[in-house]
This record gives C-alpha cells, structure tokens and sequence, in this order.
C-alpha cells in the first residue's frame, strides 16, 4: 500500500484582529493564529487564553447524579460492601482510584477489581459479577464502563445487587437497567464538554462526599484528572483545557505521591507538558494493563510510603520498556507484510497478526493508520480461544470507526468504541465477510490516503519574535482538539545541513526566507530518508554544497517555533516539507 501523501491547507478566517492587538496587547500574527482557531474576538481570545474554571460543569448536572448519591446512602445504612470495577487503561486506572477513595471517605466497605484484559476482556462481565455474588458484594459501581454492560447488570440484579454506572462510552441501542446510569452520552441535552471516565468518576464522588457534609476533592488531584484527560485523548478545549492546566500548574512537588513517583522513575525532572502526561506518564500504567494486571497501577496512586511507591513506579517503567520492544516488532511486521501486497487502491487496513500480542493491537493499528492514514483494525488470535479473534481499531479523522463496526454487527461476537477507536472480537471464520463488509463501507462514506494539514500561519522568518514564542505558550497545553500552531515558510533555501544526536539520526539545518533572514532549525525525522529524497529531487551535488555551507535548495517548510535550550536563541523544529514544485 502508498505512503499516506499530505496536503497543505491554509487558514483562513477573519476577525477583529486589530481589536485583538490593541485591547490584549498581542503581536498581529498571534491575532490571526487565534482568528483561525476561531477565538475571533478580543471576548473569546481572552476567555482562551485565561480560562477561569466557569467551564467546569457542576456533577449535578449529570444524568442520574442524584440517584447515584442516593443509593449509596441507603446502601450505607444498610452496611453493604461496595465493589469499584474500573478498566486496565491509564483513564480507568485513575477513575478506579478515585472512586475507591471517594467511597472510602464517604464512609463505606470498598475494593476494587480492575479486569484482566486476556481473561475478562473489556468492562464488567457476567463472571465479575459472579464473583462479586460470591464475595457478598452488595453494590457494584463501574468506572469507566459498563454503558453497554446489559447482561453483566441483568445478572446482578438478579442478584439483589445494586449496580451504579459511570462512564464516558457511547451507548448502544439497548441501555442497562442499573439503578443508576451516570453517562453524559445518554443525555443529548447535556451542554457540558466531554470529559474522560475518570472525571466523571471524581465529580460524582465529590458530589457525593459535599453531599454527606464533607470537603469535596475535585480540586485535590488536578494532576491525575489531568492525566486521564491527555490519555484518553479527550479535545483540550473548554473544560478539559482547564483540567489538564490545573494539572500542570500544580508543582510535582505537591503531586499526589504515586505520580510524582512515576515522574522521577521517568526522570523528568522539569515542570511536564501535557507530552509529558501522554506520552511518558500514561504509557507506563497502560503497559500494565497490556502486559500484566493493572492492580499495582491504583496501589501506586493510593500509596502513601515512599520508599514502596518509587518500587511500584518502577516496575511500571520496567513493563512499559517491554511493551516499547514488542510493539516495534509488531508494527515492523505488519507495515512488511501490508507493503508486500502491492496494493494501489486506498482501503481501510484490516489485518491478522499472527504474533502481536493483543494487548498492543491499538498501539500498533494506531501506528499504521499515522503510516497509510487510512482506517486500521489490528486482530491476534485469542490466547484461550484460537477460533477467536481480538483487536483494535483506529481511525482517520474523516471517517467513523464506530459507525463502521455497527454496519457490520451482525458479523461481530462484541465490540465498542468511538468515532476514532475501536475494541472488537469476532469469530475467525467470519473475518473475510467482515473484512469485504467493513471496505465496502468505508469506500461509500469517506476516502483516505491522503492527509490534510491544516497550516495556522504563513510567515517569513523576522515575523518570528521572542513576543510571538510567548504568546504561543499561552495556547498550552497543546493537544487533540488545540493542536500546537503549524506554522509555514515558503521558498526557504537550505544554507547548511549537519546532523546530530546518537548515531547521528537528526539534522540540524541554517535556513534562510526570502528576505534573507536566517535561523536555525531541527529535523528529528528519518535523516536518512531526507537527505536521500534531496538528493533525488535536486542532485548529489547540491546537497553536497549545503553540507559545505554554501547551499542554494530551497523548499517549503511546517514547522513550530521555540527559543532552544541550549543556546536561547529562536529555533525551529521542522515537522513536514515539500518541494516547490509539487
């Protein structure tokens, strides 16, 4: 299959720009950054860039949050014993947390029970609820899921348990009859932003805490609430841009202990970014859940001894730098085998691994969907049940994953998810109809193959000042639904290229615009690969001039902008280029 290709859009958007520079004493470029995002006004601009916690949406106006509350008063009175069922991922590891602490300061019997995601699978199922019957589990309150937990709370409440449900998922056609159902996807009247399972988890026990008379903790882990937010990818918009700044102005000093734990076992020894959240943080309690149980990641959260935290932090790091090494293979071997095929008409990647572990089967499905930017479902074998297939999905962002799956129900055993990801399992020898099905409703909803970059601002290089790298620290924390501003240059000459880092894997270049000015900039893609494609575009030779600093290659360049830690001085990291003549 091709490479995914990419195309270059320009924003374009008017606004009272000059109303803008003039009331928020901004530069005139940031002014249109901020009209393209659609913050058009001096109003809105300023209510982006300095939120005031208004956007936070009050428990109360969650679907049955009241009843939620009132039966685990009763439940109290009654002395039962509370069973918190959660989720392996780093969102329903937080959520399963903060709701067992919540429960336990609210006075009650609790536990928690995180599935293991081999022989539970996903959710609450009908054997945990068994085992809670078996155990004297008088209420079950999931996190995180159960929205589409009709049998598992059939069964219990056979059982005369009572079961309340939190969660962020969308709901299928026939809901659960819990005696509570706390998801804001029920409701389409809700006018508050989506928001991770673990967030609904801590508003709701927080209600409940206020409720018995009690100081509420949703302020007391904005770092955790924080990283359930970038984890589970939720828009950083509105109020999960709040969240996740909360988070990030609360010094890690002051984290809760397990966190800060896992921060230092990282070494990340300066104040995070939401990367930091995303990317370092969240992979290590989600390795857990891919490779072993995710128990320890709530036991390092509630920890209080720091001697025992820092060991549980790293085992964490411990899993997750095995899960790096199984997921580059896995993804090794699929873009071998997809690119063996040979094939030139763009279709959704469906494939069958016959070595990846499935607990990596997004990670790697997510891999080829950035590689091919098509759909990308990834199956392995069950490990219990070699006529059953498991896996994941992940999506482009022109075509609903989800929608697709339920085009084609009839042929799955089980499957969830959302617009842009996906769980499944279905029966080995129904994967080739699904597999035609599932094509033929991409090809009549939605293209792909092709990557659409959405550029915030052209520029040449002395519109970018030390005042415009400020004001673009104000749009953090970056992330899905506020991505980090692209910036762009045209005709850009090559003055001089150098590479660095280990084994030498990255390029430093000097550029200069069409106005003659320079600056430097970083390339942290394959150099390999680059040098070779301006070799084959412009000659050996003038690439060989630009590595003696007398370069003449001129390109277009996406980049983002920053003051380097190193020499202080404004540096551009390179993200994407092309040739004028493409």
């Amino acid at each position: 299959m091709k490479i995914k290709k990419e195309k270059w859009v320009i924003k374009r958007r008017g606004g009272a720009m000059e109303d803008m520079v003039s009331q928020l004493g901004i530069t005139p470029a940031f002014a249109r950054i901020l009209c393209g995002r659609g913050y058009d006004s001096a109003e809105k601009a300023a209510a982006f860039l300095y939120p005031d916690g208004a956007e936070l949406k009050p428990a109360e106006a969650l679907p049955d949050a009241e009843r939620f509350c009132a039966f685990l008063f009763q439940a109290k009175e009654q002395g039962k014993c509370v069973r918190v069922i959660g989720d392996y991922d780093a969102d329903g590891v937080t959520a399963t947390f903060l709701m067992t602490e919540g429960l336990r300061r609210f006075g009650m019997e609790v536990d928690y029970r995180i599935p293991d995601r081999i022989t539970d699978g996903y959710g609450i199922s009908v054997s945990m609820v068994e085992e809670a019957v078996r155990d004297g589990i008088g209420v079950i309150v999931t996190v995180d899921n159960g929205i589409a937990a009709v049998e598992p709370v059939k069964k219990a409440k056979e059982n005369g348990i009572i079961v309340l449900i939190t969660d962020h998922h969308e709901p299928q056609e026939t809901l659960p009859e819990a005696d509570a159902l706390v998801d804001f996807k029920v409701n389409p009247d809700y006018t508050g932003d989506p928001v991770s399972g673990a967030v609904v988890a801590a508003k709701i026990a927080d209600l409940l805490l206020r409720k018995a008379g009690q100081e509420g903790f949703l302020y007391e882990y904005p770092e955790i609430l924080a990283l359930s937010t970038v984890a589970d990818v939720m828009d950083l918009t509105g109020e999960n841009r709040v969240i996740v700044k909360m988070g990030l102005a609360k010094p890690v000093s002051r984290w809760n202990l397990g966190l800060r734990s896992l921060a230092s076992a990282n070494g990340l020894k300066t104040e995070p970014k939401a990367y930091s959240l995303g990317f370092v943080l969240a992979p290590c309690i989600n390795a857990l859940g891919r490779l072993k149980k995710a128990d320890p990641g709530v036991a390092l959260l509630a920890e209080t001894d720091e001697a025992e935290a820092m060991r549980l932090a790293e085992s964490l790091v411990a899993a997750n730098a095995v899960r790096k090494e199984m997921t580059a293979k896995a993804i090794e071997d699929a873009c071998r085998e997809i690119d063996a095929r040979g094939e030139e008409e763009i279709r959704p990647i469906v494939y069958v691994s016959e070595d990846c572990h499935e607990s990596i089967a997004g990670i790697v499905a997510g891999k080829l969907r950035e590689r091919y930017y098509v759909p990308a479902i990834v199956l392995c074998k069950s490990e219990d049940n070699a006529e059953i297939l498991k896996g994941s999905g992940r999506s482009i962002e022109e075509y609903n994953i989800f929608e697709g799956l339920q085009a084609c129900s009839d042929d799955l055993i089980k499957y969830g998810g959302h617009a842009q990801a996906c769980g499944l399992t279905i029966a080995a020898d129904s994967f080739e109809r699904f597999k035609e099905r599932f094509e033929e409703h991409f090809r009549s909803v939605s293209e792909g193959g092709t990557e659409k970059i959405v550029i915030d601002l052209v520029l040449h290089f002395p519109d970018i000042t030390e005042q415009l790298i400020t004001e673009l620290g104000r749009m953090e924390p970056f992330g899905k639904g506020n991505a980090r501003p692209v910036l762009a240059s045209r005709n850009v000459t090559v003055r001089k290229i150098s590479h660095f880092g280990r084994s030498v894997k990255y390029t430093r270049l000097l550029l200069s615009d069409e106005t003659g000015a320079k600056i430097g900039a970083v390339y942290f893609g394959n150099a390999d690969d680059f040098i070779k494609n301006l070799k084959e575009h412009f000659g050996v030779s003038a690439v060989d001039e630009a590595y003696a600093a007398r370069g003449t290659i001129a390109i277009h360049i996406l980049y983002s902008a920053q003051k380097s830690s190193y020499t202080g001085e404004i540096e551009l990291t390179l993200e994407h280029y092309q040739f004028p003549s493409e």
